[in-house]
């Protein structure tokens, strides 16, 4: 097999464990994308060495002691931040969420039989080559997702590892093998045991995957468990891998006022929360091409909402062109649409003798209203001058 290129920093991790009389392995997503020929954007090490004895090794380094008692030590090599983790086996799981023990073991078989899927149950040392106890170098090269062992069990322990499933297929493009995907329709309920912060995580991912669409359609009673109706239609694929673009779309039948309790429930961020919202809310609406009434809309909505929601207008079929065209000449125009656009502001009408409060605000409205309706050019001399009279 052909020796991964590892970063020097992940090489001379690996190497100290080994000379220090440990086994020492990468492990995980890192080893399933260098044998797809994917770049890795993270290095997980399992070993067999304690955590006492990793700090020990690493005594002349900067280490954070992550998950201590999990068996986690973070190791600083030239800058790079790389977790180190004794090999373990997990006792049980009373809340499908975490082992309420662990064990260390000295065996990397029984570490890799905890993991959720064969794919990610490998590991790889530059001097011991690749282990592969539970077949996932076979699955990888049939695009096949397959619990470790017994997927009920694995399913079980972790309804986490339930999306976590649906998000590979979907970001990977694997199918399910057949026990798998049994054991997570039969138990999808359990995820709600979850953090909604994890399942808005991987929601988030799995929409915006190359196999999305196909995911979705295939397992829409599984995710419905968890969240409100997902409504797939023939626009969703078509539309850039954007989350809020994307769940829009999907949330599209419910409204504005559903959507707003789905998104609170997954505890969503604010900025993201606004543009579903926002999306839902523009695309029942008919967007004018008439300058004045684009102006507002801008100003309202923000200029990446406004473009967002005639994209998605434009994947359903909407007719638009006219509004899409006259947007796309106001902004590359520069024409003024917000009110910090005008050439003039409140301090300069206060220093004319404007009084501060409703009045210098209804002053102002009424110089926004006369630049974008075009009977006032957006010039200061012209603002000041209608301002005085």
């Amino acid at each position: 097999m052909t020796a991964f290129p590892l970063p020097d920093p992940v090489l001379e991790v690996l190497d100290r464990l080994e000379c220090s009389g440990y086994e020492a392995y990468l492990v995980g997503g890192c080893v399933r994308d260098f044998l797809r020929g994917v770049p890795p954007h993270d290095f997980d090490i399992t070993t067999s060495a304690l955590p006492e004895e990793t700090l020990t090794v690493f005594s002349d380094h900067r280490t954070i002691e992550t998950g201590l008692r999990h068996g986690t030590v973070t190791v600083l090599s030239h800058g790079m931040p790389l977790e180190i983790t004794t090999y373990r086996v997990d006792g049980a799981y009373t809340d499908h969420r975490r082992p309420d023990s662990i064990r260390f073991t000295p065996s990397l078989s029984e570490d890799l039989a905890r993991r959720d899927f064969t794919v990610n149950a490998m590991a790889y040392s530059p001097r011991r080559g690749l282990a592969d106890p539970y077949g996932g170098r076979e699955d990888l090269a049939a695009r096949c997702l397959r619990a470790v062992g017994d997927a009920r069990r694995r399913f079980s322990e972790d309804a986490l590892r339930i999306l976590r499933a649906l998000r590979f297929a979907s970001t990977l493009g694997f199918s399910l093998e057949e026990e798998t995907a049994r054991a997570a329709r039969e138990l999808s309920k359990t995820v709600r045991c979850v953090a909604a912060e994890r399942i808005r995580e991987e929601l988030f991912r799995l929409i915006v995957g190359p196999a999305a669409a196909e995911v979705i359609a295939a397992y829409g009673d599984v995710l419905s468990a968890i969240l409100p109706p997902l409504s797939l239609g023939p626009a969703f694929s078509s539309l850039p891998p954007d989350p809020a673009l994307r769940l829009a779309d999907l949330w599209l039948p419910l409204g504005e006022a559903k959507a707003k309790e789905a998104l609170l429930a997954l505890r969503t961020d604010n900025a993201t929360m606004r543009s579903v919202l926002s999306l839902v809310r523009l695309f029942g609406l008919e967007i004018t091409e008439e300058r004045a009434a684009l102006c507002r809309l801008l100003r309202r909505e923000g200029k990446e909402a406004v473009e967002a929601a005639l994209a998605l207008r434009a994947a359903h079929g909407c007719k638009d062109a006219r509004a899409r065209e006259a947007l796309s000449c106001l902004l590359n125009e520069g024409r003024p649409y917000l009110l910090s656009h005008l050439a003039v502001s409140g301090k300069e009408l206060l220093a004319i003798g404007i009084p501060a409060g409703k009045t210098l605000g209804d002053a102002l409205e009424r110089l926004y209203t006369a630049v974008i309706e075009e009977t006032l050019p957006n010039e200061r001399e012209a603002l000041l001058a209608a301002a005085r009279t």
